[in-house]
């Protein structure tokens, strides 16, 4: 038997997981919801988190494969229905495809952070996710290139 409910889609730990540990830092967290506009569903947002000033719509992907550009577009679409100031993140459990990389810096503005297995492993265990989102849109202010890595520049 695992740890989740057996009625619980796939994915849904991942989603309960990260956002109960931005809301353990300090992050206010609006949980998984879906819109609707005259009684059709318009989006299915896996959540929302405030911080700093700073509203972030979140999505997560738990798979095994890589994460092509479906997810950045989708999520850039999103963005474009909400405020300027909003900006979107990405949580993979995995990797992403070059595609999805090329798309994220070939598609202004630089509004939607990617993190990778590796960064959320190393955020979660030093209870550092809030750090990480403002490292990683500094960078993406200051050098107008959303997909830093953190393990790469060695701040988280």
């Amino acid at each position: 038997m695992g740890i989740t409910p057996a009625d619980w889609p796939p994915g849904v730990l991942l989603e309960y997981l990260l956002l109960r540990a931005f809301q353990l830092e300090g992050a206010e967290v609006i949980w998984p919801y879906r819109v609707y506009l005259e009684g059709v569903l318009v989006e299915q947002i896996d959540g929302v988190l405030y911080f700093d000033g700073i509203a972030c719509l979140v999505e997560f992907k738990d798979v095994t494969r890589p994460v092509d550009s479906a997810a950045i577009f989708k999520l850039k679409s999103q963005l474009q229905r909400r405020p300027r100031t909003t900006i979107g993140a990405v949580f993979n459990t995995g990797r992403f495809s070059g595609a999805a990389a090329s798309l994220l810096r070939m598609l202004p503005p630089s509004d939607v952070l990617l993190w990778s297995g590796t960064e959320i492993d190393v955020a979660l265990r030093g209870q550092r996710l809030l750090e990480g989102m403002r490292k990683k849109l500094r960078y993406a202010v200051e050098k107008g290139f959303a997909d830093v890595e953190l393990m790469k520049e060695r701040n988280v």
